[in-house]
């Protein structure tokens, strides 16, 4: 089963037609075969390793339980652009903080501007898993410094300042509003396009004003960024803003003003979204449901557990919520009530040291640890 099991299946005339019935064969190779079938692409044509990525793409889209990542790094190397855009799609989602090297390389020095495009995109990805914590302190500087110099490039194209500018935007910065601004002002449908969605992504309810005007623009492109935008920048007293939207002619609009809804949450819009149970465009009735029953998930997932509770859960002598003290001394149990809050503590477990972020150790339970990869594209040194 594996590599070679899908090229035994694998015509030797490129013009033939390829069985991708045993494309799932190419999920988690290992390092070295990924190295091999990456080779044998150069025997094929840029035709037929383009469709081959293009059907990883969209088979990991339909069985989530797939995986191609090695694959599509040997793609970001190929000679043919359209490969290595298709490869970069690939890894839109990918959290490879060793990534973050050879997309920068490639969004500041690629030949070709759709590969600069589409590299910026999983950097988008990475810079909000930096702005989260969830990658070291020297990779979110890496990254921020990196995406201001392609916006401060003035020899760079629009698209791919724009998309740098996506990219940017989680990150709290005072260079970012006049970046936003200029894209808001320009006539381009595409910038006004890229500065909602970076308003959106700054969280900062102050954009809001920009955005509530957007939500009934004559562009359709854009009345949706405007009601995504709402969704991450709006209260509860927005939500009627988001009427028009989901009363929009545009499908795609009326979506994504039910996602909006879902994520600003409250009674009222359970009450909005409720009302469109009745639609008759399948797709609003489905997303709706499943908004539905989000929003009751997250409210149980509320529900804590109060120290009463927890004594009538535990017992009437527990001092500690959950923990059943019976039969220890009061000294061990004034040393529990007393333990460091386990956010200060620097170690495997709670915390990263500089040896564990070296070796790409996450924080958390300290055997839920990524090991040091032998994948090469794992070891910063290389590049």
């Amino acid at each position: 089963m594996g590599l070679d099991e899908f090229l035994n299946k694998l015509p030797e005339d490129d013009d033939a037609l390829i069985n991708y019935a045993s494309l799932p064969e190419l999920s988690r190779l290992t390092n070295p075969e990924a190295e091999e079938f990456g080779e044998l692409w150069l025997e094929w044509t840029d035709e037929r390793v383009l469709d081959i990525v293009e059907r990883m793409v969209a088979l990991c889209e339909e069985q989530p339980d797939v995986e191609f990542e090695v694959i599509y790094k040997q793609g970001l190397k190929h000679l043919d652009s359209a490969v290595r855009v298709a490869s970069l799609k690939g890894l839109e989602e990918s959290d490879d903080r060793a990534l973050i090297r050879p997309l920068v390389d490639m969004l500041k020095n690629d030949p070709a501007v759709e590969v600069r495009t589409g590299a910026a995109i999983p950097l988008a990805y990475l810079s909000a898993l930096a702005e989260t914590g969830r990658l070291g302190p020297r990779y979110k500087d890496s990254l921020i410094e990196n995406l201001y110099s392609v916006l401060d490039d003035e020899r760079e194209v629009q698209d791919v300042k724009l998309k740098a500018l996506e990219a940017v935007s989680v990150f709290t910065d005072d260079r970012l509003a006049a970046h936003i601004e200029a894209a808001w002002s320009s006539e381009d449908i595409g910038s006004r396009q890229s500065s909602l969605f970076a308003m959106g992504r700054t969280s900062d309810p102050k954009w809001i004003d920009h955005v509530i005007p957007d939500v009934e623009h004559d562009v359709a492109s854009i009345r949706y960024e405007a009601t995504m935008a709402m969704g991450e920048l709006g209260d509860e007293p927005h939500l009627r803003v988001l009427q028009a939207a989901i009363d929009d002619e545009d499908l795609t609009v009326q979506l994504a003003a039910i996602s909006a809804v879902e994520r600003i949450g409250g009674e009222t819009a359970r009450e909005q979204l409720q009302l469109l149970l009745v639609s008759a465009e399948p797709r609003v009735v489905e997303l709706v449901q499943q908004a539905l029953q989000t929003m009751k998930d997250e409210e149980d997932l509320d529900e804590v557990v109060t120290q009463e509770m927890a004594r009538s859960m535990f017992g009437a002598t527990d001092t500690l919520p959950g923990i059943d003290t019976e039969g220890y001394e009061p000294a061990e149990i004034e040393g529990w009530a007393n333990t460091p809050d386990p956010s200060e503590v620097d170690d495997f477990g709670t915390g990263v040291t500089d040896e564990a972020e070296e070796l790409g150790l996450d924080r958390g339970d300290p055997f839920d640890i990524d090991l040091p990869p032998e994948d090469p594209w794992d070891h910063e040194e290389n590049f």
